[in-house]
């Protein structure tokens, strides 16, 4: 592997288990030391709530949301006002379908594909059973691969909202979503993504494929501080929108039972906003800028190609999806019909301190429509190196031969 990303020494995870080999990115990014850093120094020093008072300290806080604002902007290419940070991304999924006007538009329908993580589709299967809405299911292929022509059967005139990710869970498939925005807006309807599993890990430009809303954890990609999430919203939808919840900064006032909404990004930010986490990942992004530019992608499709190599030798093992240098998630099983489960796999690996995932993933439609048990799922970031992989699959390969 270059010089230039033998970058360990700027994680502390590796100080306390020096031989580490992590492969669990997609669910927690491991956290870059000028994070954490940040982080402790607005703990430390700063403490106090952006837009709460004219003190030099809140004024501070306030300072700490916008100049990382507008780094992310400049990281999405985007114009900061249609960037919010958010609790979780469940939170403003439920936000912004509580706020959608269903009456006026005449919608009363949401199409939702399979392969969604749990925090896009209980969400809106809830706010869908609360507010009386129709649901549609997009099925997947025994890839996992999203069938389009049963999402142009099922989006119509009563559709509002259509929910489909960038890269799904388990798998690491892309999703085309220029192809699925176009047929999403020849029914007037808004195309939602959940970009948490290529954020700050694709050279794609988010904000350019189609979407009207995108929503994506900062604590996986842009390896920010955990309890984060972040919105992206079309300019002329985040105008007109009046999320479903409201509070705090988010109005601008509050008078005999009335309240006005405050412009966006302050509309879509209610309640206290975790400025630690927002200071931590300031300091994440000018990290992983000066990653991109000595060839992170590089990196990491040379590490995707290689994994994809040394998996294919394992005569054993069920590998899912059509994984190529591209991916940065692969998921696999050794053959469930000997017996062996996702999580026995799970836990004999980390009896030699390599993580990965096991089970249903937080994505239980995907998962369980291609293994009733669950899977194992790996994935990298700039970390990882060619010995992570290759002790990865060695020890698989050990323990196949000793339990099959």
């Amino acid at each position: 592997m270059t010089a230039e990303f033998d970058i360990k020494h700027d994680f502390g995870v590796y100080d306390h288990t020096p031989d580490l080999a992590y492969f669990d990115s997609a669910s927690t990014t491991l956290v870059p030391r000028q994070a954490v850093s940040a982080t402790n120094n607005f703990l430390d020093s700063v403490v106090a709530s952006a837009r709460r008072g004219a003190y030099r300290l809140a004024v501070k806080g306030g300072s700490i949301v916008e100049d990382t604002r507008k780094s992310l902007a400049t990281f999405l290419e985007t114009d900061k006002s249609q960037i919010s940070f958010q609790k979780s991304i469940p939170t403003t999924v439920a936000s912004f379908v509580y706020g959608f006007d269903w009456k006026t538009t005449r919608k009363n329908k949401i199409v939702i594909a399979q392969s969604e993580e749990n925090s896009i589709i209980v969400s809106l299967l809830r706010a869908a059973d609360i507010l009386g809405l129709d649901i549609e299911i997009i099925s997947i292929d025994k890839k996992g691969n999203l069938l389009i022509d049963e999402l142009e059967k099922k989006v119509d005139h009563n559709t509002g909202l259509v929910a489909v990710s960038h890269v799904s869970p388990g798998l690491g498939i892309r999703n085309p979503l220029p192809t699925i925005a176009e047929i999403t807006h020849q029914s007037n309807a808004l195309l939602l993504t959940d970009a948490t599993l290529s954020a700050g890990l694709t050279n794609e430009k988010l904000t350019a494929l189609g979407s009207d809303i995108l929503v994506f954890s900062a604590n996986i990609g842009l390896m920010g501080p955990p309890g984060l999430a972040i919105q992206w919203i079309n300019k002329s939808v985040g105008e007109t929108h009046k999320p479903g919840i409201l509070g705090g900064s988010s109005v601008t006032n509050v008078k005999d039972g009335l309240f006005e909404i405050a412009l966006q990004p302050d509309k879509f930010e209610s309640g206290y906003l975790n400025i630690p986490a927002i200071a931590g990942l300031e300091a994440s992004l000018k990290y992983l800028t000066k990653l991109r530019s000595h060839g992170l992608s590089k990196h990491i499709n040379k590490l995707s190609k290689y994994l994809v190599q040394r998996l294919t030798e394992i005569d054993s093992l069920i590998i899912y999806g059509e994984p190529d240098e591209n991916n940065t998630i692969f998921g696999f099983n050794l053959n469930p019909k000997d017996g062996i489960n996702c999580h026995d796999v799970s836990l004999f690996l980390d009896e030699s301190n390599i993580a990965v995932r096991s089970g249903v993933l937080c994505a239980h439609s995907l998962i369980q429509s291609i293994s009733d048990d669950g899977i194992i799922q790996a994935s990298i970031h700039a970390y990882n190196s060619l010995e992570d992989i290759d002790r990865l699959v060695d020890t698989i390969t050990v323990i196949a031969k000793e339990l099959l």
